[in-house]
C-alpha cells in the first residue's frame, strides 16, 4: 500500500513539474511575441515618417524602461538581451543615422521635414539569449 501511495505522489510530482516547465515555455513566448510584435509588422513594409517618428518614441522608452545604458555620446548600448537600436539610411545622407541623434535633434524636427516621407524597415536582428528584437535598420525610399 506504501509503494502506491509514495509511487502516486512521485507521478503527481513529476506531472506538476512537466506542466510548470510548459506554463513558464508558453509564457516566455508570449512575451517574445508581444515585444517583437510592433518590428515584426512592419518589416518589409512601407511606412510614413509620422509613423517611424512612433516606433522612435516607443523604442526609445523601451530602452529607457529596461534601463539599457549609453555611452559617451548618447547612444545605447546594446546588452544582450533586451536593448533595441535602430538605424535609417536617408537617401540625402552618405551615414547611416541613429535614432538617438534624431531624439536629441527633437522627434517634432524629423516629423516636420520627413512626415510624408515613406521609409522602409529592411533588417531586423534578435538577441540570441532572448529573441527579443535587438536592431532595425530603415531605409529611406
Amino acid at each position: 500500500m506504501k509503494k502506491y501511495i509514495i509511487l502516486s505522489i512521485i507521478v503527481i510530482i513529476a506531472v506538476g513539474s512537466i506542466s510548470y516547465m510548459f506554463a513558464s515555455y508558453r509564457i516566455n513566448n508570449l512575451q517574445i511575441e508581444e515585444n517583437n510584435k510592433m518590428y515584426t509588422d512592419i518589416y518589409n513594409k512601407e511606412i510614413t515618417g509620422t509613423e517611424l517618428a512612433t516606433i522612435i518614441n516607443k523604442t526609445i522608452d523601451r530602452n529607457e524602461k529596461n534601463e539599457v545604458q549609453k555611452d559617451e555620446s548618447g547612444f545605447y548600448i546594446e546588452n544582450e538581451t533586451n536593448s533595441i537600436i535602430i538605424e535609417i539610411k536617408f537617401k540625402e545622407a552618405e551615414e547611416i543615422i541613429r535614432t538617438e541623434s534624431i531624439s536629441t535633434n527633437g522627434i517634432e524636427n524629423f516629423i516636420n521635414f520627413y512626415s510624408n516621407f515613406k521609409f522602409k524597415c529592411t533588417k531586423i536582428e534578435y538577441h540570441a539569449k532572448t529573441n527579443f528584437t535587438k536592431y532595425l535598420y530603415f531605409e529611406e525610399i
